[in-house]
């Protein structure tokens, strides 16, 4: 651990596999007990988990019935589509937002979301991917600050996984070799592994002069995304923390608060959203250094590598959780999503991540949510519950590879 990180009050290192056990948002007792602490006696949001009725699906027609084979997303019709009032490219004005992390951007797509309504895109941080260290990125997020309706533009990043196809790959890379690669990615992403991000080898290939930190700031990013913040409880990263000696949480909390001080010693308004891990909202020092929490699979997910695309229903309520009932109420690819997968989000509810959320919200951050389905029906449930909750909500396929026309 290196010297000069913010020192957080946290539960020491030798409390840390009891930590674990109970903030993994993985197991069976952070799922049961941790959403009865504080969230219920504190937070006015929370009944708001039972999905309210005004905008509930037609309990005559399965949700879990309505994967669509094809990997098109619906394209739904705007007209005349006026913004509710002049935007001034605060995030907290953002109402509109395009999830889009396609390696491979056709100029086509640059010029549809150049010329839509969306006021925030999150976009992959594409030169940083080997076989497109040319792309020109500069010139794309130039054409997209000068839009008529100027974007936002937020670069995403993996924090605490390798992947294989990034130019920092090193040939011979492999599992345990470096030692902090440390597994393959629990739920099937191919070219995905987990790492011990605490290793000061991980934080130069970000955090170095010609890092990709520095990259993406050269390029003109008002912002990072955080893919994996969730890293923290994953199995195979807390026994390395542990053989370590290391407090996985405390190292997290550390590993975003180097990156977003990297970033606003240069940019003082450089915006840092992270990606799932509602649950460390709990923590006062990590809510104090991100702007936003984007949170997926509220509602509806999908599998790995866009198998299944989406539509599969999360258990709504915790008692749902694991049940024969909810298990029958899936269609067959979303049955196999939940067999093989028994640590997956079909194995968490609905209700659990929305108490987090509430938490979040009421201190002050941003809500993004991100549910994966296809189904028109299913798509417009989404987009009007996450509004009716303050959130700001993005529906996409489980690949987002594909531009998702703006939704009334």
């Amino acid at each position: 651990m290196a010297g000069g990180k913010l020192k957080v009050k946290m539960i020491s290192v030798s409390d840390t596999r009891t930590v674990i056990l109970i903030m993994s948002r993985w197991s069976i007792f952070m799922k049961k007990c941790l959403v009865m602490m504080q969230i219920l006696s504190t937070l006015i949001l929370l009944p708001a988990c039972s999905l309210p009725d005004a905008g509930k699906i037609d309990d005559s027609v399965d949700p879990g019935e309505r994967v669509v084979e094809s990997t098109t997303i619906p394209i739904v019709e705007q007209e005349n589509f006026v913004a509710d009032s002049p935007w001034d490219g605060s995030l907290e004005d953002v109402s509109h937002w395009l999830y889009l992390i396609d390696v491979n951007l056709e100029w086509e797509v640059v010029d549809q979301i150049t010329g839509s309504a969306y006021e925030m895109i999150v976009i992959d941080y594409i030169p940083s991917e080997e076989s497109n260290v040319d792309y020109p990125i500069g010139g794309v997020i130039e054409a997209w600050h000068a839009a008529e309706i100027p974007k936002l533009v937020i670069a995403y990043i993996d924090i605490g996984e390798a992947e294989d196809y990034r130019t920092y790959w090193q040939a011979g890379w492999r599992i345990g070799d470096p030692e902090w690669i440390i597994a393959g990615d629990p739920d099937g992403w191919e070219g995905n592994y987990p790492v011990a991000y605490w290793y000061d080898e991980w934080h130069a290939i970000w955090l170095d002069s010609g890092g990709l930190l520095q990259g993406i700031l050269d390029a003109g990013f008002d912002g990072i995304y955080l893919d994996w913040v969730e890293a923290y409880s994953d199995e195979n990263v807390v026994a390395k923390a542990f053989a370590d000696g290391v407090d996985p949480i405390e190292e997290v909390i550390w590993w975003v608060t180097d990156l977003a001080e990297f970033a606003r010693s240069q940019n003082p308004d450089f915006i840092v959203i992270g990606q799932n891990a509602a649950e460390l909202a709990a923590y006062d020092e990590y809510v104090e250094i991100i702007d936003a929490i984007a949170q997926e699979q509220i509602w509806f997910d999908g599998g790995a590598d866009n198998d299944p695309p989406g539509d599969c229903p999360l258990p709504r309520t915790e008692a749902e959780v694991d049940t024969d009932a909810y298990r029958e109420s899936l269609s067959s690819p979303c049955q196999r999503q939940y067999d093989q997968f028994p640590e997956s989000t079909l194995h968490v509810s609905s209700e659990w991540y929305l108490g987090y959320l509430a938490m979040a919200q009421s201190k002050g951050l941003t809500i993004f949510t991100v549910d994966y389905a296809l189904d028109p029906e299913n798509i417009a449930w989404v987009y009007d519950t996450s509004r009716e909750l303050g959130f700001v909500p993005f529906v996409s396929n489980r690949g987002l590879d594909q531009y998702v026309p703006l939704y009334p």
